[in-house]
């Protein structure tokens, strides 16, 4: 490590510890300037981003557009009047149970897919938590990232923000929550005090006989075909009802050739070996980008487990909706979790496949513009539209409190134990369900139902055979 990078993190260390990043109103003045800076090296910086990618310009300024409005919510999200009110709660007698500490170090390493989406997002999560960062970029041949650590030492506090290029010693990064953006990297591989891992994940997507097939064909391939295929939300796997299965792939192929010129569909079936052999060589087509479309008639394709980092749409036929859940049966550990699950359907055979296939999150007729954009959602955090990191990630627990009515002084416990005793003895509550043999719904309809239809039967059938009878008896009497 160069005797530059060991000022950089001492420096960032020594501003962690004297706390100024505590103070709020500092912390919106450093989000002021970094929006200002953006916004002086705006045109620079969407030409970078266009150049570095061959991305058009519509996708820069997504790229651009998502991390400013990124930093606003963050900024936004501060608050002076409530954090002052938190800060002196105690002072006035008051508990701050909600009370939460920021860890003093953030260390990004950032994505290759949009990476300047990902250092801001995170910067910005971390800047509203009083987090001090350092941000690890190596050199590259890109231009968007040395341009962006221009402007964020020209905007930022260079004593609580640092940019260094190799990596940080253990002994530093054991202090800091870790930020890896590139999904490589086990969590195991770092001794910190959290890690906030973005593990990629297939995205599967459904297209049940309830969908609106069009819909559901159109987002698909947008999410594909977005800058190049390469965002971590992109759809991998597609699994279509057989009843509409030719709709969906005949949807998909013509958006694939409005969108992209001729492009090459294979179709994959396993009947003899000389099939398998063409099914390989079209399956490594679609595994290395050749072929942009396969429909897989085999349940065992080693594409149905790909995570795709390219266009690629590769769609398998179901019967059921049990079919779906069977193949993605997370508890095999030979296939992958699933991370987005967007699910094209009724409403209620939506909310039976998002119950029973474990996800990360579940997207009902959409596939959400926000998440297009940046690294996964660190694992085991809620993901949010809004932001990619939140200030709770960056914090710790730490409340307050202050004795109240229902508190209970260590030493006078035990003059209250016969107290807790006879507490502790109350029956629990009632669960609110009837009792064992009650009318329930069914059979109340079963009731209502035997009512209104049997009951006039059997009154007109009884009037009839006592008219019969009648009519008999008055014959025989004649």
């Amino acid at each position: 490590m160069s005797t530059q990078q060991t000022k950089i993190l001492a420096r960032v260390q020594g501003a962690a510890i004297d706390g100024r990043l505590k103070v709020l109103r500092y912390r919106q003045r450093q989000f002021i300037a970094l929006h200002n800076a953006l916004l002086k090296h705006r045109d620079a910086l969407l030409e970078a981003i266009r150049v570095d990618d061959g991305y058009s310009l519509e996708e820069a300024k997504i790229i651009y557009g998502s991390a400013l409005i990124d930093l606003r919510n963050h900024y936004d999200a501060l608050d002076f009047s409530t954090d002052f009110d938190q800060e002196y709660a105690l002072a006035k007698g008051a508990s701050n149970e909600k009370r939460r500490i920021p860890i003093q170090v953030a260390y990004i390493i950032p994505a290759t897919f949009s990476p300047v989406f990902g250092i801001l997002s995170a910067l910005c999560a971390a800047l509203e938590a009083g987090t001090c960062v350092v941000i690890e970029l190596e050199n590259t041949l890109r231009t968007s990232l040395p341009l962006l650590k221009q402007i964020l030492l020209h905007a930022l506090d260079n004593d609580a923000f640092g940019i260094i290029e190799s990596r940080a010693p253990p002994q530093f990064l054991s202090q800091c929550v870790i930020v890896d953006q590139r999904g490589d990297n086990a969590p195991s591989n770092f001794t910190a005090k959290r890690v906030l891992d973005s593990p990629l994940a297939r995205n599967v997507a459904v297209v049940d006989r309830t969908a609106d097939v069009e819909l559901g064909a159109a987002e698909i391939i947008a999410s594909t075909s977005a800058f190049h295929g390469r965002s971590p939300y992109a759809v991998d796997l597609v699994f279509v009802n057989e009843f509409v299965e030719e709709r969906l792939t005949t949807a998909i192929i013509e958006l694939l050739r409005k969108n992209s010129g001729v492009t090459k569909v294979t179709k994959s079936a396993s009947s003899s070996i000389a099939r398998r052999t063409e099914n390989e060589l079209l399956e490594r087509e679609v595994a290395s980008g050749k072929a942009h479309f396969s429909l897989s008639k085999c349940r065992h394709s080693e594409l149905l487990t790909r995570k795709f980092s390219h266009q690629a749409v590769v769609i398998c036929k179901i019967t059921s909706l049990d079919d779906i859940i069977d193949i993605l049966d997370t508890g095999d550990a030979q296939k992958p979790a699933v991370g987005a699950l967007y699910l094209f359907s009724g409403a209620k055979e939506a909310k039976y496949l998002s119950q029973n296939i474990a996800s990360q999150a579940s997207y009902v007729n959409h596939i959400p513009a926000q998440l297009m954009v940046g690294p996964v959602v660190p694992l085991g955090y809620q993901t949010k539209l809004q932001c990619r990191y939140t200030r709770d990630m960056f914090e710790t627990p730490s409340p307050q409190t202050s004795p109240g009515p229902r508190s209970h002084l260590v030493s006078t416990i035990f003059k209250k134990a016969e107290f807790i005793d006879k507490v502790a003895q109350k029956p629990l509550k009632p669960t609110g369900q009837a009792p064992s043999g009650a009318w329930g719904f069914f059979e109340q309809g079963i009731i209502l139902g035997a009512l209104v239809y049997l009951l006039p039967i059997v009154g007109i059938s009884t009037a009839g055979i006592g008219f019969v009878f009648w009519k008999a008896l008055h014959v025989s009497r004649g």
